[in-house]
């Protein structure tokens, strides 16, 4: 996997952009922020805090392989583990022109395990292609992770 992670410029406090990351949509729209455009190859990571704020984005681009997602979830999940942090996260694999794959159901399940090895808790797993996006959690008829609204 070619990566490269970057840190983009900061989010003022005047941004509409949520602070607060408990619902998809919440996590799509500062997926969709953080993305580049046009779309290329690249998986997307938020990592939230135990009051799911967001506090880290981490993107690294030249992810073409379907399991980059994996890669960056070991390499996300050792660096939480290291810290000793309880860590939420959200990924998202942008796929530009390409749908679901065979193995994204596996890639799920393999992703949660992942999460679960280092003590974090996977919230979503996002596919991305031409700005829509799917879970191949909902394959499983799984219920989505996201708290109840309150």
């Amino acid at each position: 996997m070619n990566t490269f992670c970057r840190r983009g410029d900061q989010v003022d406090a005047e941004s509409t952009i949520p602070h607060v990351i408990d619902t998809a949509e919440a996590a799509l729209e500062v997926i969709y922020f953080a993305a580049d455009y046009p779309e290329q190859s690249q998986v997307i990571a938020l990592l939230l805090d135990s009051d799911l704020c967001g506090r880290t984005i981490v993107v690294v681009d030249g992810t073409v392989a379907p399991d980059s997602a994996i890669g960056v979830m070991e390499m996300l999940g050792e660096a939480a583990a290291a810290a000793g942090s309880d860590q939420s996260l959200v990924l998202a694999s942008v796929r530009p022109g390409i749908g679901p794959l065979p193995g994204d159901v596996d890639r799920w399940l393999e992703l949660n395990e992942l999460a679960d090895t280092f003590g974090c808790e996977l919230l979503e797993w996002f596919v991305i292609s031409d700005e829509v996006a799917w879970c191949p959690r909902d394959f499983l008829v799984e219920p989505p992770r996201w708290p109840e609204a309150s």
